[in-house]
């Protein structure tokens, strides 16, 4: 016995060694080591990517979202224009076989509804930092994600209701058939309600609200979408009207 520790104990003593370094280091390190498998994957937002489609507008009761100060970039030299070309001697002759280019409209301008007195300018707004609409301050603001009046698509338009100038005040007492007039400059479009309808904003989930913002997306047809915020100075839903271009 004796003889046999002698020669084979030290072969032992080593597989002893090696077998509790293989059981106790690894888990010495903890947990921490092992990542479940739905926080290794990417969430469904990071591979589809973030909405295209803006919120519908906020309520001037809730607090206004932080606007972040823009940042100047430094002044960088500038080169010496191009010397102009030196003009012609005549001008060129029209060639009337080419048909004449199509003078483009400027912006939306105005709206005129007849229904609820109201004629006021329009201009173009933007998206805030939080993802909604912006709205604008005594006159209706036209979403510029989206199209002019006149123009195959959605037309998206906003006022207030009830602070700085209750531009769409009245918007509820549009019913179908009512027609109102979207100016480009001196060209007017005329569109006809077809519909209206009153979502819940205050309380509602993301995907409520991002159901509610489908109203804003991009369609086929000429329609214009008039959105302002519902009922008077509660302003916990939003009533979204449609019409269609007839003209």
């Amino acid at each position: 016995m004796g003889g046999w520790l002698t020669r084979y104990g030290p072969y032992a003593l080593i597989g002893l060694g090696w077998t509790l370094f293989s059981v106790v280091i690894p888990t010495a390190s903890g947990p921490a080591d092992v990542v479940p498998a739905q926080l290794a994957a990417p969430s469904p937002a990071a591979v589809a990517g973030a909405p295209t489609t803006p919120l519908l507008i906020g309520s001037p009761r809730q607090p206004a979202p932080p606007v972040a100060e823009p940042i100047t970039p430094p002044a960088l030299p500038t080169a010496a224009p191009p010397a102009a070309p030196a003009a012609p001697a005549s001008a060129p002759t029209a060639d009337p076989t080419v048909a004449p280019t199509k003078t483009e409209l400027p912006p939306s301008s105005r709206i005129v509804i007849p229904r609820i007195r109201l004629d006021t300018s329009v201009v173009s707004v933007g998206v805030l930092p939080n993802g909604e609409m912006e709205t604008a301050s005594y006159a209706v603001g036209r979403l510029d994600l989206g199209v002019d009046a006149g123009d195959a698509g959605n037309v998206v338009l906003a006022g207030h209701n009830d602070v700085l100038g209750e531009v769409f005040r009245r918007l509820p007492e549009l019913v179908p058939g009512d027609e109102f007039e979207l100016f480009r400059g001196s060209t007017a479009f005329r569109y006809r309600v077809e519909g209206k309808t009153i979502v819940r904003e205050q309380g509602a989930t993301e995907t409520q609200r991002r159901e509610n913002a489908r109203w804003m997306e991009p369609t086929d047809e000429p329609v214009a979408t008039l959105i302002s915020c519902y009922p008077y100075r509660v302003d916990t839903h939003r009533i979204i009207v449609r019409a269609r271009l007839v003209a």
